[in-house]
């Protein structure tokens, strides 16, 4: 959960600075994640931010088209209501999607949301802004998204334009901006990538970032003490020893015996 804050907090950099700019989004400067799970609501929104001007932002990603905006209406009125201040809401469609409705009329008021539609955008002219910037050392903070962003969007050549990404991440100069692109690519960037290509990314991320090894490192921890309950529950369902399935896992007796105590009679 720390490792997730972080990322989470240093996502917060990554789209402020003016870095929205490159998506066509102005005006927004981020100070603080908000919870997106908002008390006696099963709503969930994907993120939300208090910005500089005292208003919320909410930034929702999808893979597919949103045909209904009820649900992000939903959504918005949870988020007003509980902060008692003005949302912002931009919608960013990846590849796939090139249109979908922001505005919904419901009678009594108008509901009108931003979207984005990476296909509209040109990946390939994104990369060689990247590139041209950090050949002649101007990195700019819409350069971030720029990179995070470009194989999601309209492409001659995707598997190319994977391998220049590949490339370019390396060589950002300054390790705090690498870890605002890495950040961006672990939370946005990588959505809209097949199994083969997130898990190739995952892998180099860890060779140039600490926040991508160090999730590394926790989801790693995670999967293995999951495997060692699930074991143990294994075990005594077979009615072997406490202390033996202890000695096999590496879990304590105690938590031995609390799985116990859970299994059904």
């Amino acid at each position: 959960m720390g490792k997730q804050d972080t990322l989470m907090k240093a996502l917060s950099r990554s789209l402020s600075g003016g870095a929205l700019k490159a998506l066509g989004v102005e005006g927004v400067e981020l100070t603080a994640p908000l919870p997106t799970e908002l008390p006696a609501n099963t709503l969930h929104a994907d993120m939300v931010w208090s910005t500089q001007d005292g208003l919320v932002f909410h930034l929702e990603f999808q893979s597919t088209r949103e045909n209904d905006l009820h649900r992000f209406l939903a959504y918005d009125v949870r988020l007003a209501w509980h902060h008692q201040k003005s949302v912002r809401t931009v919608v960013l469609y990846h590849r796939a999607v090139t249109h979908a409705p922001d505005v919904l009329d419901i009678g009594t008021a108008v509901y009108r949301i931003e979207n984005v539609f990476l296909s509209q955008l040109d990946g390939d002219a994104a990369l060689d802004s990247v590139t041209r910037h950090l050949r002649h050392g101007d990195w700019q903070a819409e350069d971030r998204l720029r990179l995070a962003l470009a194989v999601n969007m309209r492409l001659h050549d995707p598997v190319q334009a994977f391998e220049r990404l590949l490339t370019l991440v390396p060589q950002v100069p300054d390790e705090g901006e690498r870890e605002l692109v890495v950040a961006a690519l672990l939370t946005v960037g990588e959505k809209g990538l097949a199994d083969t290509q997130r898990d190739r990314l995952r892998k180099e991320l860890r060779q140039v970032s600490k926040i991508a090894q160090e999730l590394y490192e926790e989801g790693r921890e995670e999967g293995e003490a999951k495997k060692a309950v699930a074991i143990a529950r294994a075990m005594l369902a077979r009615g072997l020893d406490i202390g033996l399935t202890a000695e096999v896992t590496g879990l304590s007796r105690d938590a031995v015996e609390r799985l116990r105590g859970q299994a059904p009679n």
